[in-house]
């Protein structure tokens, strides 16, 4: 990654070690990026909400909020990406981290030579997550559509004695004439359909 792009990442450092914190915040605004630091999990959940970050670099172990739930926080809250930095590398504490989300894992003591690669990978992997998720939300928006323009059709056919492409074309020929999406006209019908079976 080079310097003018790191000049756009901007980094969330959170250690409650005040002496680590800023010597790698200060190595790191060095190497071009932008950075904020917090000393406690909850400082950073409050940074992380009130403040544009790209991603954000966690000490696991920190009193009150861990690392660990910080993260659980800032998937519940926010879609920032993470990466764990630990002085320990216990096999629980690797398998925890990938559990709750991280993009990586770096060992203390952190070198800028370890951040910089780290930070771009992450970055990168965190973009594909989003387009994922995205994309899994226009296909369950997609599939609801498709639900309920189904079921429209179904009660047109009922109601019209017509074919199932004739129905589609009264749902059609119905969103054209008021400029509207066809799906909003087909839940329209499921509403009205309900309505009247309730009322039978």
């Amino acid at each position: 990654m080079s310097n003018e792009n790191r000049q756009t990442t901007r980094v969330l450092l959170v250690d409650d070690d005040r002496p680590i914190l800023m010597a790698l915040a200060d190595s790191m605004r060095r190497a071009g990026y932008v950075v904020g630091e917090a000393q406690s999990g909850q400082a950073a959940l409050d940074l992380a909400k009130t403040s544009a970050f790209d991603i954000a670099l966690l000490d696991v172990r920190m009193p009150g909020m861990s690392g660990l739930e910080l993260a659980q926080a800032l998937n519940q809250q926010t879609d920032l990406p993470f990466l764990f930095m630990s002085a320990h590398s216990e096999a629980d504490v690797v398998k925890d981290a990938a559990e709750y989300g991280a993009l990586g894992y770096l060992l203390k003591p952190v070198t800028i030579a370890q951040v910089a690669p780290a930070i771009e990978a992450a970055l990168a992997r965190g973009q594909e997550l989003r387009k994922l998720r995205e994309t899994e939300a226009n296909l369950n928006v997609a599939l609801a559509s498709g639900r309920e323009i189904n079921i429209a059709i179904g009660i047109v056919m009922e109601r019209s004695r017509v074919d199932r492409q004739g129905a589609f074309d009264i749902l059609r020929i119905h969103a054209r004439s008021q400029r509207r999406k066809i799906s909003d006209v087909a839940e329209e019908f499921v509403k009205a359909a309900e309505v009247i079976n309730f009322i039978r």
